[in-house]
């Protein structure tokens, strides 16, 4: 897979004059995001994008203000909700106010679908968990982000007015999770050895696959509830670390370290008729592409 037109899906007519609003522009996510877009515009799928945040930024179309919501605001067809508090950098629990602040923008904006940002974080420890497994968290972010979907499901339950919600479980992002922030630093990285020569396992979504989920939720004839989204092979940090050649060390596993967070993505498969296997060599290549564009 790579970020080239021959793999983009192409729209449907109808849909080249739709608005996506996408709120949290300015984040890390988002702008691995927008550079993606630059590498491969088709990525857009013939959609027009309002890149939003709450402040103002390089990039940034509109800026989301505080409070009622003017009656002016921008319309769109729908809203993907980037934004989201992630460990040290700020409350956790601010996750469920973002989530409900996009109920609202998309009201405001007559979007009649929502795509909410949670994170496989919500499973805990486990390999190939299907959007049906048990939600077993071991950190506070899994636990706040299992926080803000039951709230978005109550919403919907509560008051059918609301629009419909996906919420997209994502896997580790290429470009975005720690490892590729120590590999951006340049500084060595230690591994936990759970075994001779086994590192942690985990599910990784290139950029490219999470545009991929977008257009095929938003495509759909009836939204999922929930949407893992990631590439189908989970992927060794090892593996990562030996194809971009950065060096790392070994150190036994603690007993608290988790071997295994992957995910079963065959809702996924089946909404984009697409394999959505990356290698490791692949997701570096495109994380090293990415790196020259994001801004």
């Amino acid at each position: 897979m790579t970020l080239t037109s021959e793999t983009c899906t192409e729209p449907a007519n109808d849909q080249r004059a739709r608005t996506l609003l996408i709120l949290g522009a300015n984040g890390k996510l988002g702008r691995l995001m927008r550079a993606a877009c630059t590498v491969a515009p088709e990525l857009q799928a013939g959609w027009r994008i309002i890149w939003a945040a709450r402040r103002e930024g390089a990039g940034i179309d509109l800026v989301v203000p505080n409070g009622v919501l003017p009656p002016d605001f921008p319309q769109a067809d729908a809203v993907l909700a980037l934004w989201g508090v992630v460990p040290g950098q700020g409350n956790l629990e601010d996750n469920t106010l973002l989530a409900q602040r996009a109920l609202e923008v998309a009201r405001a904006s007559g979007a009649r679908r929502v795509l909410h940002c949670s994170s496989s974080a919500v499973y805990g420890p486990g390999r190939n968990c299907d959007e049906q497994a048990a939600l077993t968290p071991v950190n506070a972010y899994g636990l706040a982000k299992i926080a803000m979907e039951e709230h978005i499901l109550a919403q919907k339950q509560a008051d059918a007015e609301w629009p419909e919600s996906c919420l997209l479980r994502i896997a580790n992002v290429v470009g975005a999770d720690s490892l590729f922030a120590a590999m951006t630093r340049g500084d060595p990285v230690t591994l936990d050895a759970f075994e001779v020569g086994q590192s942690p396992v985990r599910s990784y979504a290139t950029p490219e696959i999470l545009w991929q989920a977008v257009w095929a939720a938003l495509s759909a004839e009836r939204l999922p509830e929930v949407l893992n989204v990631a590439a189908a092979n989970p992927v060794a940090m090892h593996q990562l670390l030996e194809a971009a050649q950065h060096r790392f060390v070994w150190q036994p596993a603690p007993f608290t370290a988790v071997a295994e967070v992957s995910m079963n993505v065959t809702r996924l498969q089946r909404l984009t008729g697409r394999r959505l296997t990356v290698p490791p060599e692949e997701m570096i290549r495109q994380w090293q592409m990415l790196c020259e564009e994001e801004v």
